[in-house]
């Protein structure tokens, strides 16, 4: 039974379905043997979104949100051309580092972005035929500014639900745990920020997050033993991670991949569930956010 109150909730989201169609049965398997309950789903991967949609039929209690590509993927925008600024020379989203540059800069056109986004939500829709239960971006590029204003800017169109994430870690565990720090530090004041603007347009979200992980965690028969170790008591937790099947066709797209097959391991055998399996009664789904008092 997990030594957590009635007032503490734990998300699990798997990022990336449809990135590549072995990355999305990852995380299906994440979600059917391990404790996923959500995921967030990349539409702008053409044949690999199109491959994994087929893939939902099997889990119908797993909460599908949209993924927004702001960043280099190895595939084109949609919408977005080169006065938005979130595209290099050649006409390809800018790199993660770049795009922050750009937004801390206020190089980002908010009109531009928000038809992108808007675009690919559009998009969302086609291919599944609902509604994303909830929105966020690969490398958690929605809390930048410009872009979370244009992320406003399409929910307050009702065309995306009022439901993200904010990627602020719990009270001390910076200093508790020792992971990525420096990246970790970062996000963590991009996501107090974000919460902030969007706590004041009524967007719900998680209090805290956790997930980020280094080359060292990942050599640990459990990645995240001291986040678990040092999680709130109260909260709506999200714990974010990127399981998945080995995938060549992420070669030149993502640098991320024998990772995946770590998290995937980690997160279905065995030896995981004994650190996830006591958070069980208190696992929920990421439509726990709609609920009064989030």
């Amino acid at each position: 039974m997990s030594h957590r109150g009635r007032g503490f909730a734990l998300i699990v989201t798997a990022d990336d379905f449809g990135i590549g169609r072995q990355t999305s049965k990852g995380i299906i398997q994440a979600h059917l043997q391990g404790p996923v309950t959500a995921t967030s789903m990349m539409v702008i991967t053409g044949e690999h979104a199109r491959g994994s949609v087929e893939l939902l039929e099997s889990a119908p209690n797993l909460d599908v949100g949209l993924h927004i590509v702001l960043t280099a993927c190895g595939h084109r925008p949609l919408k977005a051309a080169r006065t938005s600024g979130l595209l290099d020379r050649a006409g390809d989203f800018l790199s993660n580092g770049r795009l922050w540059l750009a937004a801390l800069a206020g190089k980002l056109n908010k009109n531009a972005v928000a038809e992108e986004i808007a675009a690919q939500a559009q998009l969302f829709r086609a291919l599944l035929g609902r509604a994303p239960t909830h929105v966020d971006a690969h490398h958690h590029a929605h809390q930048l500014p410009t872009i979370r204003s244009a992320l406003v800017q399409v929910i307050a169109h009702g065309i995306l639900p009022p439901i993200t994430r904010t990627t602020i870690e719990p009270p001390g565990l910076l200093a508790r745990v020792a992971s990525v720090r420096s990246k970790r530090l970062a996000a963590n004041s991009m996501g107090k920020r974000a919460g902030r603007a969007f706590a004041e347009q009524g967007i719900r979200s998680n209090d805290f997050f956790f997930g980020m992980l280094g080359a060292a965690d990942l050599r640990r028969e459990f990645p995240w033993r001291k986040y678990l170790e040092n999680l709130p008591r109260r909260g709506v937790v999200e714990w974010v991670v990127h399981p998945g099947l080995a995938d060549p066709t992420l070669a030149g797209r993502d640098e991320y991949r024998d990772g995946r097959v770590v998290e995937l391991q980690a997160l279905t055998g065995m030896a995981g569930r004994h650190f996830w399996e006591p958070l069980r009664g208190n696992v929920s789904r990421k439509s726990v956010l709609g609920q009064a008092g989030h």
